[in-house]
């Protein structure tokens, strides 16, 4: 939570004040920039799907690097795609496509 507050706080309003970091002007040449848009998954506002069917296999060795999170599930593999078809269903993508799904918020 402390990492997505963080985020969101740099996105709006520091990325886009040039009075926010100056230093990074003047040392580094990075000028202030104006983030469009962020995407937060978890949401129950989300309504931004993303057909993830074709990279399953990156998605679960990723979630596996992940073993003090993951490895008390021995069923991980059926839980992630029973949620992400649940998910491809509810935003109407073909029978045996998985989605996942974000909220997308428009800053700029």
């Amino acid at each position: 939570m402390t990492v997505g507050e963080s985020t969101l706080r740099a996105v709006y309003p520091d990325a886009r004040n040039p009075f926010a970091f100056p230093e990074l002007l003047a040392e580094e040449g990075l000028a202030a920039w104006t983030v469009s848009e962020v995407w937060l998954g978890a949401s129950p506002r989300a309504d931004h799907p993303v057909d993830v069917t074709d990279v399953l296999d990156r998605k679960l060795a990723a979630l596996r690097c992940h073993v003090t999170q993951v490895s008390h599930n021995p069923d991980l593999e059926r839980f992630v795609t029973g949620w992400m078809g649940q998910t491809a269903t509810r935003f109407g993508l073909p029978d045996g496509r998985l989605a996942e799904a974000f909220h997308v918020v428009h800053t700029a």
